[in-house]
């Protein structure tokens, strides 16, 4: 018998064995899978499939070809021991086959350079296929000499995937034209200066998290790291999931926690959160501390596994035999930078700082080439926002070499096509570039090349122009589609929350520097719509990992299976206060109306009053006159009371008003933004239409597989209770407070 089964009944152990299962991620399968015939505690497995042309009883999957769709097949397992049986079943998700390529044009290239400079060109070039498609491919140039001012040098290029060429133009200049960039405007309050007020989801769905993560098990986030790194696991239980012990993604869990945790207490200030805070960071210390001591790993490594899958990184090994380590590194570094930023722990600053000088160890020894071939790659080199996260660890530490390992992320397959305003997303991952972004304009705040900024602006600007649900999330099994073509997937997958999770910061760090209303009104949505409404309704961390969208789907919430979504759902709920104020030298900005209260120099408490009316009172006197956002849906429609005086003649610019009066204490602004059921109409696809109430999307409680006919709205009938409505017996009500009701979001014209 296994000692750790001593004790245990055989259904206990076949419990057990089922529940520690791990083969990987089922929501897209392109790859064989590896079905394990003997569990950890000693249950016997057979596996069985139901569909075995797609994936067979070995694990050997098929894909469908091209235009087939992608296809959902049933595994199931039975696990035997001592005489006594017990199944599980698993649903995986099978891609279908990438489409041939066939490259009809492609677009040259034109850099400008000084005088005798050779400037690096790109290493990718846009290309035009036969079926549409937008896309990047690697391309290989000429030797060529560096010009004299005035003068233009060709270099011819050829396109790796094929027999087409390119043309590069360099622009030789005495002073070369330099992009725009913009200056910073707006700057948001510490996380910490910002209460969410009892009453509201929000609130309530904060508490949830909060509770949960205070019964987490930090020996058992620890697990994997202690067991790395060759110390005692202390008798916690083994993680699960993504974070299994056989699962090549193991620890980046533990990175969400420790930002979890840190954003919580600088939400809520729990003495119990500080104690784990210390806790987990101190114990990370030591596995990092165990790994130098071992002699057989770099200085300043820290992981939940070996360095092997680096090494692995850099032969180009593909997913799923490696996965994603630098994503995984990134969420580590993330959680302890947090736990510094926020909480004050010191001994995360410690930590990082020789982290970094890993990463830049690591990294700086490769060419550009192989970096180029790395970051290019699906999957395995997703590297999720590191280059985000050495710009802030350079912000702290100073040292050049950490904001030199952020530019040896510089994802030339991503940024290259950005920078010219030109959508390539199509079949790209989306969640492994929307980081990728936010690091783009992270250099950008800290360097000041309009480059990035051009980057990160243009990206945002193309997947909120053509990529986006009515929700505001993006992707289908995680990957961006055509532009403008949304509706033909609605599916059970749709709309990862990390995707929006990472869309709501990107956007904040863009507002800081074009404090526009239409960005507030896509992260108002975004946030409402799809982040509050991917919370299980239970204090189990539990978030939608995908949204689903399809006609009488449910939602799903991942808990054990410590997915993507399940780690940015622990930070999400402590994120709901990020932006909804906004400081500039003059004003003040409301930019979202959530119950809260703002403290610091400022002292405001904002709080709605019934469903369309909002008050804005002031602790003391003010510093600063204010600017009021005014959602997109209510502009033709609002009033604005100073005091109880009705004021006229406001101007509206960029969605917000201007009031130009610094308050006193006491003074109470009241915002009225009357709310009228609307039909919104789909962007992509005039067949399907939304039904919204102010700024909430109302999604019909219904099995049914069909699409709904769009209701007339006269039709729709109001009932007793928040928020609820009715027609011909379907009960209509926001979609952030549905749970796992089989619903319609999207209706049939």
């Amino acid at each position: 018998m296994n000692e750790n089964t001593r004790g245990m009944a055989p259904q206990e152990i076949l419990q057990a064995d089922l529940e520690a299962i791990y083969i990987g991620n089922l929501n897209t399968v392109e790859d064989d899978l590896n079905f394990p015939l003997k569990g950890k505690y000693g249950s016997d497995f057979v596996w069985t499939t139901g569909g075995s042309r797609f994936i067979d009883r070995q694990g050997k999957v098929h894909r469908p070809l091209h235009g087939m769709g992608n296809r959902k097949v049933v595994l199931k397992v039975t696990a035997s021991y001592d005489g006594e049986c017990m199944d599980k079943e698993f649903t995986a998700t099978v891609l279908q086959e990438a489409r041939e390529t066939v490259i009809t044009s492609v677009r040259n290239v034109k850099v400008y350079a000084g005088p005798g400079e050779k400037p690096a060109l790109p290493s990718v070039a846009i290309v035009y296929c036969q079926d549409g498609r937008c896309m990047t491919a690697p391309v290989v140039w000429d030797a060529y000499e560096a010009g004299n001012a005035g003068s233009t040098v060709l270099v011819r290029g050829r396109v790796a995937e094929g027999k087409e060429t390119v043309r590069a133009e360099v622009c030789y200049c005495a002073d070369r034209p330099e992009l725009p960039a913009p200056v910073q405007k707006v700057t948001f309050p510490l996380l910490t200066d910002i209460k969410l007020l009892e009453g509201t989801l929000y609130y309530k769905h904060q508490q949830l998290m909060l509770a949960y993560l205070k019964q987490c098990n930090d020996d058992q986030m620890l697990y994997n790291f202690r067991k790395a790194a060759g110390l005692d696991t202390l008798g916690a239980p083994p993680m699960t999931g993504w974070d299994e012990e056989s699962c090549k993604l193991k620890g980046h869990t533990t990175g969400h926690y420790l930002s979890g945790l840190a954003l919580a207490w600088g939400a809520v200030k729990d003495d119990k959160i500080m104690e784990k805070i210390v806790y987990m960071v101190d114990e990370l210390k030591k596995c990092q501390e165990a790994f130098e001591a071992s002699g057989n790993y770099h200085k300043g490594f820290l992981s939940a596994y070996p360095e092997e899958q680096f090494d692995l990184l850099e032969e180009f090994v593909k997913y799923p035999e490696i996965w994603a380590p630098y994503y995984t590194l990134d969420k580590i570094m993330s959680g302890l930078y947090d736990c510094y930023a926020i909480a004050g722990a010191e001994t995360a600053k410690d930590i990082l700082e020789k982290m970094g000088d890993w990463v830049f160890e690591r990294l700086s020894r490769l060419s550009k080439p192989v970096l180029d071939k790395m970051w290019s790659m699906y999957i395995a080199g997703e590297y999720g926002g590191m280059p985000g996260t050495m710009v802030k660890l350079y912000m702290v530490t100073g040292s050049l070499k950490h904001l030199a390992a952020a530019r040896l992320f510089d994802n030339e397959k991503l940024f290259y096509p950005m920078e010219q305003n030109c959508d390539t997303l199509e079949d790209m991952h989306a969640n492994q570039h929307i980081p990728q972004i936010m690091g783009a304009m992270d250099m950008f705040s800290a360097t000041k090349e309009g480059r990035y900024w051009e980057i990160a602006k243009h990206f945002w600007e193309i997947v909120t122009g053509g990529h986006i649900y009515c929700i505001g999330g993006a992707g289908e099994t995680e990957m961006f589609h055509r532009a403008g073509t949304v509706c033909s997937y609605l599916t059970e997958k749709a709309a990862e929350s990390c995707a929006s999770y990472n869309m709501l910061r990107l956007t904040g760090q863009i507002f800081a520097y074009v404090p526009e209303g239409r960005l507030m009104d896509y992260y108002d949505n975004t946030l409402r719509n799809h982040i509050l409404t991917s919370c299980s309704q239970k204090p189990d961390g539990g978030t939608t990992y995908f949204m689903p969208l399809g006609p009488g789907e449910c939602k799903e919430y991942s808990t054990t299976e410590n997915s993507c979504c399940h780690g940015t759902g622990m930070e999400s709920r402590f994120r709901y206060m990020e932006h909804i104020y906004a400081y500039s030298r003059e004003y003040l900005y409301i930019n979202l109306f959530i119950d809260s209260v703002l403290s610091g120099m400022e002292e405001v408490e904002m709080k709605k009053d019934g469903e369309d009316k909002v008050r804005i009172r002031f602790g003391k006197n003010m510093h600063r006159k204010l600017k009021i956002h005014i959602p997109g849906w209510a502009e033709q429609n609002y009033h604005v009371y100073v005091n109880g005086t009705r004021q006229k003649g406001l101007l509206m610019e960029e969605g917000y008003i201007t009031l130009e009066t610094i308050y006193q204490a006491g003074d109470e602004v009241l915002v009225c933004t009357p709310m009228e059921l609307r039909v919104v109409p789909g962007d992509s696809d005039k067949r399907f239409a939304n039904i919204a109430y102010g700024p909430y999307i109302l999604a019909a409680v219904s099995g049914e597989k069909d699409f709904l006919k769009l209701p007339v709205l006269s039709d729709i009938k109001r009932e007793e209770g928040e928020l609820c409505f009715s027609y011909r017996g379907i009960k209509l009500m926001p979609f952030a407070m549905l749970d796992s009701e089989p619903h319609h979001v999207y209706f049939r014209k």
